[in-house]
């Protein structure tokens, strides 16, 4: 290992404080930069630090002119390609280093308009939360209940949900009051990518009660269309778009086990540039045969889940106005009780 790479790894390390959290939220950070002139290998490492970054920046600048030269020139997709990746490589490698860049990072706060951050944010969600999804999403039969694993693969975008008035996205899987979602959820939609991209949100119950074949299937809570997203806009902006099917809320029905609602981000045809019109959506569809229809591709996914209580009753008279149904287990036979309710005496027969 070279001297310079041990001192690019020491000034790595200057930042590797952990995070502690209460009940989910960072604490403000107690780290303080050591002084310089105290320690003479600091003062030298930080030297060193600055003038390699020095120069991967100038390395970086070139990279942006020669960009732009290309793209004013008419250059082929797959040259414009190479020489954005080779600057955004640069320009990552010049600040990677960098323990505010570092510390920022640690403390969830990004600025997506700059490189090294698109990449921290991205590296974050390779690393636990993206193995928590996927963990959840199976073990909880999300998947293939609702998609073949095989056409979902590895989600590329992060999908957070955040319940109307929340600070925080809640985690995959939790279980949550029904009336925390009674408004619109918040959607935010990382895809990773430069370019804007229109995409379509679903969400869907996937246990809904199916009474006349004593099972379950997926009801439809809503579905919005031609949605940009891209790395600098990540928030769901809905007056954007077109809602195909309004919002409703969650309404587990009395008797039923926990429902699973998943929220599920599909790019649209032609690398998200083709926009849906003229849709007919209905509450009863069936989740891949519309995606199949429309050349939609999943490329991001989270659920969460909630039981009955009192609050879904409201939901059901004031918003779908049906009465509140209720489920429950067929009465066992009573080898003492007749066909017309009435006991019977152990001298009749019937």
């Amino acid at each position: 290992m070279s001297v310079v790479t041990r001192v690019l790894n020491l000034g790595k390390r200057t930042c590797r404080t952990q995070v502690p959290r209460i009940l989910g939220r960072r604490l403000e950070s107690t780290y303080v930069r050591p002084a310089t002139g105290v320690n003479s290998t600091y003062d030298e490492a930080l030297k060193v630090i600055d003038e390699y970054k020095a120069q991967i920046t100038a390395e970086a600048d070139a990279a942006a002119r020669e960009l732009k030269q290309a793209q004013d020139s008419g250059a082929s997709d797959e040259n414009v390609s190479e020489l954005k990746k080779r600057w955004f490589d640069l320009a990552v490698e010049s600040e990677i280093r960098d323990s505010e860049v570092l510390w920022n990072a640690k403390m969830g706060k990004f600025d997506l308009s700059r490189p090294v951050y698109q990449h921290l944010k991205q590296k974050a969600w390779l690393a636990r939360p993206l193995e928590v999804l996927m963990q959840r999403l199976l073990q909880m039969f999300v998947l293939p209940d609702l998609m073949d694993p095989r056409i979902v693969g590895i989600p590329e975008s992060q999908l957070k949900i955040t319940m109307s008035g929340a600070q925080e996205a809640i985690e995959p899987g939790v279980v949550i009051d029904p009336k925390e979602a009674r408004e619109q959820l918040g959607i935010e939609l990382v895809t990773f990518r430069e370019e804007s991209r229109l995409h379509t949100l679903v969400m869907v119950d996937l246990d809904e009660p199916f009474e006349e074949q004593q099972t379950f299937r997926e009801q439809f809570h809503w579905v919005a269309a031609n949605l940009p997203f891209s790395m600098t806009k990540t928030t769901a902006d809905f007056a954007e778009g077109d809602v195909l099917l309004p919002y409703i809320p969650p309404h587990p029905a009395k008797g039923t086990p926990t429902h699973r609602y998943a929220v599920v981000a599909f790019e649209q045809g032609d690398a998200g540039q083709t926009r849906i019109s003229g849709v007919e959506a209905s509450r009863d569809m069936v989740l891949h045969e519309f995606a199949t229809k429309h050349s939609l591709r999943p490329v991001g996914i989270s659920f969460f889940r909630a039981t009955w209580n009192e609050s879904v009753d409201e939901v059901y008279r004031d918003i779908l106005n049906l009465p509140p149904p209720s489920f429950g287990s067929m009465p066992k036979p009573h080898k003492n009780i007749g066909p017309d309710g009435r006991k019977i005496s152990a001298y009749e027969n019937y």
